[in-house]
């Protein structure tokens, strides 16, 4: 099968390619930090708990001295509130940790908008799923517009669509939406969770150049370099090419690799998904993809000295956010020695 000669956007017909008229809104982004009076609110929510006699006194001075600091405490509030209630999965809700968010608080502006409903917030990944909600859109559009979706590094974030669908981005990901007529598109760089509901009009997803449609149902779609993977949990979803077109039922994982198209089933697929609870699952795993999989939520990664540490193979469970259980693992239980160098952070070798 040869691969797609073109980006996704220019498969679009010409009647839905996105534009933006002169009033519409600047699409806005995520994965940067809030202002620093958004920050200081989400700090005070973070510290509350714990807070003594003499922190509680402080807060309730520093929310006494301005109008602003009540308004930006009580919106970081019902952003975390409104968040506990986006969870799927009832019992992962013991292992979800309170974690430090960072609210992005959008100006309303006096011309109705097809904008923003609700300031959405990020959460670093400290917690196994970030479920704070963004809801981009209310109503949908009479012609194409475009928005721009974003988390850093440890980050995650939830993006609701007109229809209701809805798109969990991992970390360090992006995904650029067009919504108005008939255009029902996406593009994804890094993971996402896609929650598509049902409509006439098929929902289009690019990703690192491959084009995907489905009418409803869950995937998870990923791109790495030179790579794409998509797995359907529920539905179809269809990869599309110029001369042909390949169907993945549910349970399937497609991974597309230059010319080559590989579809097999996933005995369990927590090995391809469970980074929406906080979890990475090996099974038989090269030491150089484990650590490759840490550093996706890592801002100082972990490093590799040789190639023979890289190909020992492991087997295991841990949260994104433990790096250093899984660092303390290979100390005990594998030939490597780890080191924790001041230039490199942690450095791993074989002995």
């Amino acid at each position: 099968m040869s691969p797609a000669r073109s980006a996704f956007p220019r498969a679009l017909p010409k009647s839905i390619r996105p534009r933006r008229s002169p009033t519409s809104p600047t699409p806005w982004r995520i994965g940067a930090i809030a202002e620093e009076l958004s920050q200081a609110a989400a700090d005070w929510h973070a510290r509350l708990p714990q807070a003594g006699a003499s922190e509680r006194a402080a807060f309730v001075a520093w929310r006494a001295a301005s109008p602003a600091h009540a308004a930006a405490y009580d919106r970081v509030q019902a952003a975390l509130e409104g968040a506990q209630g986006l969870a799927e999965e009832g019992p992962l809700l013991a292992l979800r940790q309170q974690t430090l968010a960072r609210t992005m608080l959008a100006g309303r502006s006096p011309r109705p908008r097809w904008g923003m409903m609700a300031a959405g917030a990020l959460v670093l990944v400290g917690a196994p799923l970030a479920a704070f909600g963004i809801r981009a859109w209310t109503t949908p559009a009479p012609q194409v517009v475009t928005r721009t979706f974003r988390t850093g590094i440890g980050q995650q974030a939830n993006v609701t669509l007109p229809d209701g669908s809805m798109v969990t981005l991992d970390t360090d990901s992006a995904l650029t939406v067009w919504y108005g007529g008939k255009a029902r598109a996406a593009s994804l760089s890094g993971q996402g969770w896609f929650r598509i509901r049902p409509d006439d009009a098929p929902f289009r997803i690019s990703a690192g150049g491959r084009d995907f449609t489905t009418r409803a149902g869950t995937f998870d779609v990923r791109t790495d370099p030179g790579r794409v993977r998509a797995f359907a949990n529920t539905g179809h979803l269809t990869l599309e090419s110029d001369d042909s077109a390949v169907a993945l039922a549910p349970g399937k994982l497609l991974a597309v690799q230059g010319s080559d198209v590989v579809i097999r089933t996933l005995d369990d697929p927590v090995a391809f998904t469970g980074w929406r609870s906080g979890h990475l699952q090996f099974a038989d795993t090269p030491l150089s993809e484990a650590v490759g999989e840490f550093n996706r939520y890592r801002t100082h990664p972990i490093r590799l000295a040789d190639a023979r540490a890289g190909a020992l193979r492991i087997s295991g469970a841990f949260r994104t956010t433990g790096a250093s259980a899984f660092v303390g693992a290979l100390a005990t239980g594998f030939p490597v020695r780890v080191e924790q160098d001041a230039r490199d952070g942690i450095v791993i070798s074989a002995r």
